[in-house]
């Protein structure tokens, strides 16, 4: 869905927010880069108004910043920041997957099998090139979560948090045999729901989201914005010292 289709029907704010993310989740616009507002309302055939209100759901969702006399970025993560983010998503995606074992029905468990069956005819996947899921209802992590039966889950993994990594998720998808390790673990992770096993569910996608984690560790993307440093640790007096929750 590249960015130099014009838009038509639907709501053009959300067509307008889908075509941008997909365009930073894709690398079309790169981490880091600055978005020329007037220029991209030309490009995909909107007024400035309906991309004001795109870009306000994109930055509500952290994936670009806005900075008075510079404009709009999009954001790039740390790997520090990253590895955070992995090790909460998989706490909170491991207790999804334990109540999807219990809460899903027998319609939800043939709708994710045949999910995973067409995301295993993906040319790309099976040339071992990537594995893509390029819209939420087509995630299977998405549908993971929904089959939770848990809002507060759904609210946390699918929307900021799903978005921040899924730019990195694509990029990690492209490594070189991670695309069909990465498919056997959800295969994985749907027996063991089909089998209404939340243990194993739980540790099964623990398990996958543990070697994502790992593949970005050694990762050399350029994507990749180095390591925060970290200052050193200096004592504190009683009078100028701070609560950390």
């Amino acid at each position: 869905m590249p960015l130099n289709r014009p838009i038509i029907a639907r709501s053009l704010v959300d067509e307008a927010f889908e075509r941008i993310a997909n365009a930073i989740v894709v690398g079309e616009i790169e981490p880091g880069e600055r978005i020329l507002e007037a220029s991209l309302a030309r490009q995909l055939g909107i007024s400035r108004g309906v991309l004001r209100e795109a870009m306000q759901r994109l930055e509500g969702l952290k994936l670009v910043s806005r900075t008075s006399n510079i404009g709009v970025r999009v954001v790039g993560l740390s790997k520090e920041d990253l590895f955070e983010l992995y090790t909460m998503r998989e706490a909170l995606e491991g207790m999804a997957a334990r109540l999807a074992a219990t809460n899903i029905t027998d319609d939800e468990i043939m709708a994710l099998k045949a999910l995973l069956g067409r995301h295993g005819q993906s040319k790309d996947l099976q040339q071992g090139d990537g594995y893509y899921q390029y819209f939420a209802d087509e995630d299977f992590h998405v549908f993971l979560v929904r089959a939770s039966r848990n809002s507060r889950l759904e609210r946390l993994l699918c929307n900021e948090l799903f978005f921040q990594l899924r730019l990195y998720r694509y990029r990690s998808g492209s490594r070189p045999g991670r695309a069909k390790e990465a498919y056997a673990e959800h295969q994985a992770v749907v027996d063991a729901i089909a089998a209404r096993d939340p243990d194993r569910a739980e540790a099964a996608i623990r398990k996958h989201l543990r070697h994502a984690r790992e593949n970005l560790k050694w990762s050399d993307d350029p994507g990749l914005a180095p390591p925060k440093p970290k200052a050193p640790k200096r004592p504190k007096s009683a009078a100028n010292r701070t609560i950390t929750w």
